[in-house]
């Protein structure tokens, strides 16, 4: 049942013009093949703190909205958003503490610029990561399924992930992925 969910959820991407690894979608991980210093941050500018390209993300955030199979695939997501076919981290936790080794990472802090990865500790290994959209509102995965395991893809505001998973947030982060 897995692999035709995951299946699934690869073929409906690929209509989207975002396609996962097969492999990966039906493991459910994103095993980095690079090491860290491979993985480099985009420039920011320091005029309000924008992150360059975040509009073409954003705009392929809204056009994932309402999309099914990332079920539990969050970094997956925010990747696919960022125009990456996955993450390069194992889980969410995992990207998180890399962008706090390398100095990426802005703690606690809750005014994110648009496209902006947002992270959270969720009580299990793996955490959470979305991406900030603007106007106090997230892409996020899972968090309206009326049914566990559809995986879809919702525009929320931005603290329903605490209110709703009592997830602790953590902070913010630029997309960054390997570049090999």
């Amino acid at each position: 049942m897995i692999v035709k969910g995951a299946l699934a959820g690869c073929l409906l991407l690929g209509s989207l013009g975002v396609v996962a690894p097969l492999g990966s979608a039906v493991h459910g991980t994103d095993t980095c093949t690079s090491t860290p210093t491979d993985c480099q941050a985009p420039p920011i500018s320091t005029g309000g703190g924008d992150i360059p390209n975040a509009d073409a993300a954003v705009a392929r955030a809204h056009r994932l909205v309402g999309s099914r199979g990332y079920y539990q695939l969050c970094a997956r997501l925010a990747a696919n958003i960022w125009g990456q076919p996955r993450a390069g981290y194992f889980s969410a936790a995992e990207q998180w503490q890399q962008m706090v080794a390398t100095g990426n990472a802005h703690s606690n802090d809750r005014q994110p610029p648009i496209g902006a990865l947002v992270f959270w500790e969720t009580g299990g290994p793996y955490g959470h990561v979305a991406v900030y959209v603007g106007n106090g509102q997230i892409v996020s995965n899972d968090i309206n399924d009326r049914v566990p395991g559809q995986g879809g893809v919702y525009l929320v505001a931005f603290p329903l992930i605490e209110s709703k998973w009592n997830a602790t947030y953590l902070g913010w982060a630029p997309p960054i992925y390997s570049t090999t």
